[in-house]
């Protein structure tokens, strides 16, 4: 996601030279981007019952606007006021699994969201069961520039029996952004800080016969990404990012005609992370009162690796040895050993996630058409040979002669009615 269009009402977030406690929101007029004009700033501030305090002022007149503050970071209600006149502003944690803030003022609610991947931010307004309407959007400081904020007047003017105070909204937005942006902040330093730091080194020197615990490898580009997967497969390596997958899983499930998804591993050190992505789309799902998802789980064969010796020269036709098989001499050791199962590496998985059942992907179906297949793969000879002599024919006793009455022992009514006649 991107901001809009430079002619919209943009407010860039900059650090005071002079104090780095307070933060300016310079309003950036049109096409000059020379000339910046301040707009607001934000001051922390001190208070005995919050860990974090900041108040929003008007550069202009020096007037407070409004103010935030939470006891902790992972609470799920912060506090949120509008100044001159006082007014509280109910502001918390509404969402599950993803990222939603939402404040109601005038009767309105205002969610705002984040990209599950990214520094932006997505401020909107929430009119069910019509769809939401973006009225501010945002992004975080990068590498790409600082912190910027666009508020979007041209949806905010279609609803004036909605939005009244367009001042008050604004500054309520721009509080509520600050707010957020400002704790996560405190949480990068906060896993960044020189004291985690040190602990780190003390338990170093005390461990030092220790081995370091490996990293994660990082990303590394194969003939795979070049493969055209199909539209709901899902290809999970050891180096892949499991919440991408996730996310991707659920966004392809939003759309009404995937009735199912393939997990599928190509590797068998990556099915315990296939797994992972499997369980997390299911949590997910559960939270949000979501159907259920029916899983189906088949082993693939592993693909063969290549040797070393092999790598870089082509492969030669196939050699069969007609040598016999050296004799091997029976212990009791290798007895014992043989009756030991080696332990494998688990093949490759491939798990369907599906909104309806799939029969013939059961366990006991699959048994059955792979019987099945590998029947009628089997040749038949056409005349099948036995062992046992074939018994001979039953003789059906012979048929009597029928034994036929006499005419003048005819007794029936017709047959007397017959010989008066004649």
């Amino acid at each position: 996601m991107a901001l809009r269009d430079a002619n919209c009402y943009t407010l860039t977030v900059s650090q005071s030279s002079s104090d780095p406690s307070i933060i300016q929101l310079s309003e950036s007029l049109g096409q000059i981007r020379n000339k910046d004009e301040p707009r607001y700033a934000r001051v922390r501030e001190k208070r005995d019952d919050e860990a974090y305090s900041s108040a929003i002022y008007d550069v202009l007149t020096g007037a407070r606007l409004a103010s935030a503050g939470y006891e902790t970071e992972k609470s799920k209600k912060r506090r949120l006021q509008l100044h001159g006149p006082d007014e509280e502003v109910p502001f918390e944690f509404t969402g599950r699994i993803n990222f939603e803030w939402t404040f109601t003022f005038e009767g309105n609610k205002y969610r705002w969201t984040r990209e599950v991947y990214g520094k932006d931010y997505i401020c909107s307004l929430d009119r069910k069961p019509d769809p939401k309407v973006e009225i501010c959007l945002a992004r975080d400081v990068s590498s790409k520039g600082p912190a910027r904020l666009q508020i979007l007047h041209y949806n905010i003017d279609r609803f004036p029996a909605e939005i009244k105070d367009v001042r008050g909204l604004e500054t309520l937005l721009v509080a509520s952004l600050l707010c957020l942006l400002d704790a996560a902040n405190d949480r990068n330093i906060l896993s960044r800080s020189p004291s985690s730091g040190s602990k780190s080194a003390v338990l170093s020197s005390k461990d030092k016969d220790v081995p370091p615990v490996p990293a994660r490898p990082e990303r590394v580009i194969s003939e795979d990404d070049f493969e055209p997967e199909n539209p709901n497969e899902i290809v999970v390596s050891t180096t892949s990012d499991i919440d991408d997958h996730i996310a991707r899983a659920i966004a392809l499930f939003e759309d009404p005609h995937v009735l199912f998804i393939v997990i599928r591993t190509k590797t068998a050190e990556a099915a315990q992370r296939a797994l992972e992505v499997s369980l997390g789309v299911k949590r997910f799902r559960y939270h949000e009162n979501l159907p259920e998802l029916s899983q189906y789980v088949i082993e693939e064969e592993a693909d063969s690796v290549p040797s070393s010796s092999t790598k870089g020269s082509k492969t030669g036709p196939k050699v069969i040895s007609l040598d016999d098989e050296p004799s091997k001499h029976i212990s009791p050791s290798n007895s014992v050993r043989g009756k030991q199962k080696v332990w494998t590496p688990l093949p490759n998985i491939a798990i369907y996630l599906s909104t309806i059942e799939l029969p013939d992907l059961k366990p006991g179906r699959r048994e059955h058409l792979k019987y099945v297949a590998s029947a009628s793969s089997r040749p038949q000879s056409s005349k099948p040979t036995s062992l046992l002599p074939s018994a001979p024919p039953p003789v059906l006793p012979p048929k009597e002669p029928a034994v036929h009455a006499e005419s003048s022992k005819r007794t029936s009514s017709f047959g007397r009615l017959f010989r008066s006649h004649s």
